[in-house]
């Protein structure tokens, strides 16, 4: 194999943005023209990510570490007109910051006519018809949904972790009051996909988020022992594709996958069907995981 590969020729010329004035920093213009794909008329998505990546590097420090970035594209960009980048900070710590691009073109879209569909088809599962409904969910999702886990999931057991698959059907406790496919059903959608996601990490290594439950009451409530030292959420995504569908007054189903897991952080992915069949949505978090150590290093 050879290792001495060149560049390509004006790779570089590609991720080149520079500010587009002399008064204002914050906004950045491609330098070149922007790279379109043979027989297409729309400019290169991987470009459109390097050049707003290029601009946000140069507005913090050349020891700055990359840690995640997070892109949509709205609407395709057109060739022969600039784009404009607009960074804004989010936030801005001692070790850590946060920043956000959008990227903008005076241009319009036109409505697209034919498209292609498909969508994984949803589990059949089996449960146990005498098994009461788990309300308990997990954090801030305590009493507002109920679930039951299916009696076999994909790997259970002593499987390898990344490829154990969990699934259950999720309902609201309560049902609301407006019609399938509304905002509040949508709304509760997403709150839903937080309920069961960030303890996949464990349960996946055979560790329950919860050590002991009922662990002694707390103004009439149940307490619960937590097997992790952390556990918290560092990114969540969730992808719509049937919000006319939703309906979370009736049992949905959902699967959760973790394909990989560390350094102290794991990658969850749930996908959520209607009762009928019909996909509502694709998630996926990255998750915080930190363990108690029985041995900390001493530190200066």
């Amino acid at each position: 194999m050879d290792t001495n590969i060149q560049a390509i020729p004006g790779l570089e010329k590609a991720f080149a943005v520079r500010p587009s004035s002399d008064d204002n920093n914050d906004i950045f213009t491609n330098v070149h023209s922007l790279w379109c794909p043979l027989g297409l008329n729309a400019v290169f998505g991987g470009v459109l990510m390097s050049q707003a990546l290029n601009a946000v590097m140069q507005r913090v420090s050349p020891s700055s570490i990359v840690h995640s970035m997070h892109c949509h594209f709205v609407k395709a960009t057109r060739v022969g007109t600039p784009v404009f980048y607009h960074v804004s900070r989010v936030s801005q710590g001692q070790a850590s910051s946060v920043k956000t691009v959008s990227a903008r073109q005076n241009d319009h879209e036109s409505p697209v006519g034919n498209v292609l569909k498909h969508a994984v088809p949803k589990p059949e599962l089996a449960l146990d018809d005498e098994m009461e409904p788990h309300r308990y969910g997990e954090g801030t999702a305590r009493s507002l949904f109920e679930f039951k886990m299916a009696t076999a999931s994909i790997g259970k057991g002593d499987s390898d972790p990344e490829i154990k698959y969990f699934r259950r059907i999720v309902r609201a406790q309560s049902n609301l009051a407006r019609p399938s496919g509304s905002n509040e059903h949508l709304l509760a959608l997403v709150c839903m996909t937080d309920t069961y996601t960030a303890g996949t990490v464990g349960r996946a290594h055979g560790i329950p988020v919860y050590t002991r439950f009922n662990a002694g009451l707390k103004d009439g409530n149940p307490q619960a022992q937590v097997a992790f030292k952390a556990l918290s959420t560092v990114a969540h995504t969730i992808h719509f594709h049937n919000v006319d569908h939703v309906c979370v007054n009736q049992w949905m189903t959902e699967e959760l996958h973790c394909p990989w897991a560390g350094h102290e952080r794991g990658l969850v992915i749930s996908r959520v069907w209607s009762s009928d069949g019909v996909l509502l949505a694709t998630c996926t978090q990255e998750v915080l995981v930190r363990l108690p150590q029985d041995n900390i290093p001493a530190r200066l």
